[in-house]
């Protein structure tokens, strides 16, 4: 059986991802929920991870479910706000047996899944969890991302606690990449353990997108680029969706 890269590095996750503004992602979230005229109480949160966004968003007053597909994430989740209910699942599968104002899935999360009828059973379980009127948000990195920004491309970083991260990426074609991550976790003067992982995303266009949500019931799409509300171009990396 293989080793959930997420769970293997989820004591670890906070610190790799410590310069990512959840707040700055939380507050765009409700600015499109906003501009929607959708009233939002409910969030589904799918690809919770360890529960940075779910934070800010319960700060902004909004009640959140989280699901995350890794365990390990999801006991770190648990840990930093027990209050909240989190739920270990398949996005491709779940079935909770109740409906949300909202689902929100940030972080190029859904790019974890490396077909694109895998991408539209996730957005039929999405839709399936949706009240009347309600409204998908969520973003996808782009086939121009995993070309450009993972392709034979390697990041070190030393991270707060000594540890030193290495990130290697690398193109395989149809889209998809792959990102090999090395940990070296200090264990004492001049000894460290490694730790490895890897990750594959697949970028999908905004053509492909915007066709599936549509498919699975959504009458409407918007496309941001990034984290703004300008129009996404041929060059844009990630894009936000707002689907109802």
């Amino acid at each position: 059986m293989k080793t959930d890269p997420f769970s293997h590095i989820a004591p670890y996750y906070d610190l790799l991802f410590r310069d990512i503004n959840y707040e700055e992602w939380a507050l765009y979230i409700s600015r499109i929920l906003q501009f929607a005229r959708i009233r939002v109480k409910r969030i589904l949160e799918i690809g919770c991870g360890t529960g940075n966004l779910t934070k800010h968003l319960i700060a902004m007053g909004y009640e959140v479910v989280g699901v995350d597909l890794s365990e390990g994430m999801l006991e770190i989740a648990r840990k930093k706000l027990p209050g909240v209910e989190f739920i270990q699942g398949d996005v491709r599968t779940l079935y909770l047996g109740q409906q949300y104002d909202a689902v929100v899935s940030t972080f190029d999360s859904l790019n974890n899944l490396l077909t694109e009828e895998e991408l539209f059973q996730a957005f039929q379980r999405i839709r399936e969890h949706i009240k009347e009127g309600g409204i998908f948000v969520g973003d996808l990195n782009t086939p121009t991302a995993m070309i450009e920004d993972w392709n034979g491309k390697v990041w070190v970083k030393d991270l707060e606690d000594g540890t030193l991260s290495l990130w290697r990426g690398e193109y395989d074609g149809d889209s998809v990449s792959t990102l090999n991550l090395t940990l070296f976790v200090p264990q004492g003067e001049e000894i460290y353990r490694r730790v490895d992982a890897t990750f594959r995303e697949r970028g999908y266009t905004l053509t492909t997108v915007s066709r599936l949500l549509k498919r699975v019931g959504f009458l409407r799409v918007w496309a941001f680029d990034g984290r703004t509300f300008e129009k996404p171009t041929k060059r844009s990396k990630r894009i936000t969706y707002a689907a109802y």
